[in-house]
């Protein structure tokens, strides 16, 4: 997906598209990167890594960097949880104390990435552009 961005779509990565409310698909890839860094990072592994302002990001070469980084955190956090069923407490910024596992956390960031590279997609749709297939299993 970060390919077809950068290959036909990277003039067009910070325009907003009012079906969405505005928001862009930089928006978008850089939202998903924190999310990574939120629950494997800082929720998971208690680390306090800083977030990326979404609104920041104006080029697909430093998104393609977001999820490098993205992908180091996932290898950290499947190195520090080989338990999927382990409980990881931790409290997050509503100040509520949530208590999952390691299996739940990384069905919740791969599930929310796959409901937003479906949103980016249908973005690239919008702005004129014949997305890719992105099935990560191609029959």
């Amino acid at each position: 997906m970060l390919g077809f961005i950068a290959n036909e779509a990277a003039a067009q990565l910070v325009s907003p598209i009012k079906e969405f409310n505005g928001n862009t698909m930089g928006y978008l890839l850089v939202h998903v990167a924190n999310t990574y860094k939120h629950w494997a990072a800082n929720f998971a592994m208690q680390k306090d890594l800083p977030y990326v302002d979404e609104h920041s990001v104006k080029d697909i070469a430093t998104i393609q960097k977001l999820f490098n980084e993205a992908n180091e955190l996932m290898m950290q956090f499947l190195d520090n949880f080989p338990d999927l069923d382990l409980k990881i407490t931790n409290t997050v910024r509503s100040g509520r104390t949530i208590t999952v596992t390691p299996l739940e956390l990384f069905t919740h960031m791969i599930t929310h990435e796959f409901h937003h590279k479906g949103q980016i997609m249908t973005m690239c749709r919008l702005l004129g552009h014949t997305p890719p297939d992105t099935d990560v299993i191609r029959y």
